[in-house]
């Protein structure tokens, strides 16, 4: 490629970068229009359901894959004059497709530079990744079809053969059949099968022209960038173990305050935990929220395995199980990078329906906060916020419910209901309260309500605040049509109904199917970051 034909390029580029920022309100209006049939007919409907081991698949997935695999194919056969050079350029496209999957170490902050959700990512990852080992195959299979001799005594196609090894290795590893089995053993295959394919390409394309080695240099210089500019984002802070029940809680004292949105989450570390504590970070939802920086963070942790039980075993027994307790030792020197994450604009709906289950309360939380505050400081056009909760048993709800006093507190309008269903029974054991307050407060950076500058009166006669504890199950449905009933009732016309999950797959897929029957009355639905197992 000459030298003009690379200023042009640019120059082209620049033109239409500033044409697209220029057009971009033009773009948002196209999108909102668009959004509603796209919603219907192919985002919401599902070609697969889901499977222990695949799935879902909407039709939007399909069609996004299909035409995935037929650009790549596009490419490799357009024009070609033999199979040979099919098979060089679908190296060059295993190499071009590879870029995704190394520009950085972790796949959050990847997600964080291209503004998408976490779950978005993994699965740019999953399709890149196939792509690259399924056009490496090809590659591999002309060199067999051209009976050429392929010497291992050479260098180069020794490190060729560990690189493309190591991937399809890698592949087959990938399974989440296998990943189930230990996730901390997983990922540290994983990530040293990368390190070893990627070397061995580097190995392999050493004496290559410059065409095949500059795609390995772009996502070497992608991987070093990223791994830079993560640096800024990782932060000092002491750990303070509490546990509840089967809760645990992670309180963060930070070395200098941070601003955390509703929704986000961090990549915490605390290598004290054990040697192998060094070398495994995991994510976790913030349950904090403040309006201004918080110089403490709140994590609530459901123990499953590897690093969340080496913290269920750094607790001393207390005597009376319903009661929290510390682990018994001084604080422990934690890491963090973040936060992570999309903060979902909540506040731009009349009516927040929040559906959780299990320990999946704890992504509702900080958008449960906010909400309140912001209705408080006239912040938000939410008029109506109501969180149904469904619990195995009574030991979580009674884990949390200081905290969710501590949001009806704050609530000094009643625009919150509380809705809790357990199903093994123990209903009455939780005890939820309310705090009546006429007064409106402009509220506190703290995100509560400051009721002692109260500027505006409140009607009394307000609805009561409703709080509503039994057993059983929750009738969504139901619960969603009384919900639209009542948004109808309060403004002429009705607005938009946003309906948030953080539960079971079986409960996602519920209500997806539910949501999916109501688009056309503007009820949306959002899945959040976090979901429990």
């Amino acid at each position: 490629m000459e030298i003009t034909q690379l200023y042009a390029i640019a120059a082209g580029g620049i033109l239409l970068a500033l044409m697209l920022v220029n057009s971009r309100p033009y773009i948002e209006a196209f999108l909102r229009a668009v959004s509603l049939p796209v919603s219907k007919h192919l985002t919401y409907p599902r070609i697969i359901h889901r499977h222990r081991y695949f799935g879902p698949w909407s039709r939007a997935d399909v069609i996004f894959q299909l035409f995935y695999i037929m650009a790549n194919s596009f490419c490799v056969g357009f024009r070609v004059p033999d199979v040979s050079t099919a098979g060089l350029r679908a190296a060059n496209l295993s190499l071009i497709n590879m870029v995704p999957n190394f520009a950085g170490s972790h796949l959050s902050f990847l997600a964080d530079i291209l503004g998408v959700p976490l779950s978005t990512y993994q699965q740019i990852h999953r399709s890149s990744g196939i792509m690259s080992v399924s056009l490496l195959i090809f590659h591999v299979l002309t060199i067999i079809g051209s009976r050429n001799p392929f010497p291992l005594q050479v260098a180069e196609n020794l490190w060729g053969l560990i690189g493309g090894s190591s991937l399809f290795i890698l592949l087959l590893l990938s399974s989440p059949f296998l990943r189930s089995f230990s996730y901390e053993i997983f990922i540290r295959i994983h990530q040293a099968l990368a390190i070893l394919s990627v070397y061995s390409i580097w190995r392999h394309l050493e004496l290559k022209p410059l065409v095949p080695r500059i795609y390995a240099y772009i996502f070497t210089a992608a991987f070093l960038f990223a791994l830079l500019l993560q640096g800024f984002f990782i932060y000092r802070s002491q750990a303070r173990i509490v546990h509840f029940e089967d809760t645990i809680k992670v309180e963060l004292t930070l070395s200098r305050p941070l601003k955390v949105k509703a929704g986000q989450y961090i990549n915490l570390w605390i290598p004290s935990l054990s040697f192998w504590s060094i070398f495994q970070s995991h994510p976790f939802t913030v349950a904090s929220w403040s309006y201004g920086e918080q110089d403490s963070l709140d994590l609530f942790i459901e123990p499953r395995g590897g690093i969340t039980q080496k913290l269920l075993h750094h607790f001393t027994p207390g005597t009376d199980g319903s009661k929290p307790h510390l682990d018994g030792s001084l604080p422990h020197l934690a890491l963090f990078s973040g936060p992570h994450g999309i903060s979902a604009p909540v506040g731009d709906y009349e009516t927040v329906l929040m559906v959780a289950s299990g320990s999946g309360i704890v992504a509702q939380l900080p958008y449960l906060k906010q909400l309140i505050y912001g209705y408080n400081a006239h912040k938000s056009r939410t008029r109506r916020v109501h969180l149904v909760w469904q619990l195995e048993t009574r030991e979580t709800g009674i884990a949390v419910q200081s905290i969710i006093n501590e949001v009806l507190t704050n609530d000094a309008f009643h625009i919150l209901s509380i809705s809790m269903y357990i199903r093994s029974g123990g209903a009455h054991l939780v005890k939820i309260k309310r705090k009546k307050t006429v007064d409106r407060g402009i509220g506190s950076d703290s995100g509560s309500a400051d009721l002692e500058k109260g500027t505006e009166r409140v009607d009394t006669m307000q609805s009561p605040q409703l709080v509503n504890v039994q057993n059983g199950s929750a009738d969504l449905e139901m619960i969603l049509r009384e919900e639209m009933e009542a948004n109808l009732q309060e403004v002429e016309e009705r607005g938009e109904i946003l309906v948030m999950v953080s539960g079971t797959d079986e409960l996602r897929d519920q209500l997806r199917d539910l949501v999916r029957t109501y688009l056309d009355d503007q009820v949306r639905l959002l899945e959040l970051e976090y979901q429990p197992a």
